[in-house]
């Protein structure tokens, strides 16, 4: 999926209204001074909130947004992936139907993650970016606390 990047993070959310150019600016400076990722950066600033920062990333990674803790997550999908592969790759399986398993990652990047899927389920991933809380949240809710069928 790195191949997809078009637009950098703070052009979108430039675009989006929710950051001014000036913000930018600092948290380049900052990353140029300090390192780390201008995402991270800019919600340490509090120039933009962490719901914000990652629905500009779906849109410059062209994969949709999710919110999975206002989703009905399907307690059978432990049945799909192991917990380990979900926690090593901060992916979680949290519906399917007959041709697609709904994937939420933490990490847009991880290609190897998403293929993995699609060979462990012999379903074709339809791949959301949510929170790495509320995916771990998810991995918990479908590992730990599930009703037993």
């Amino acid at each position: 999926m790195g191949s997809k990047i078009k637009r950098r993070i703070g052009e979108i959310l430039i675009e989006d209204g929710l950051l001014t150019k000036a913000q930018l600016e600092e948290a380049l400076a900052a990353q140029k001074e300090k390192g780390g990722l201008v995402g991270k950066i800019l919600i340490e600033k509090k120039f933009v909130d962490e719901e914000s920062l990652l629905s500009a990333l779906g849109k410059q990674f062209k994969i949709p947004y999710l919110s999975l803790k206002s989703y009905s997550i399907n307690p059978d999908m432990s049945e799909m992936l192991k917990s380990n592969f979900c926690h090593e790759n901060m992916i979680v399986a949290f519906d399917c139907d007959p041709k697609k398993v709904y994937v939420a990652v933490a990490d847009p990047l991880n290609d190897a993650a998403i293929e993995k899927v699609r060979t462990l389920t012999g379903r074709i991933p339809q791949v959301f970016l949510s929170r790495m809380s509320e995916v771990l949240n998810a991995i918990y809710f479908i590992y730990h606390e599930a009703p037993e069928a």
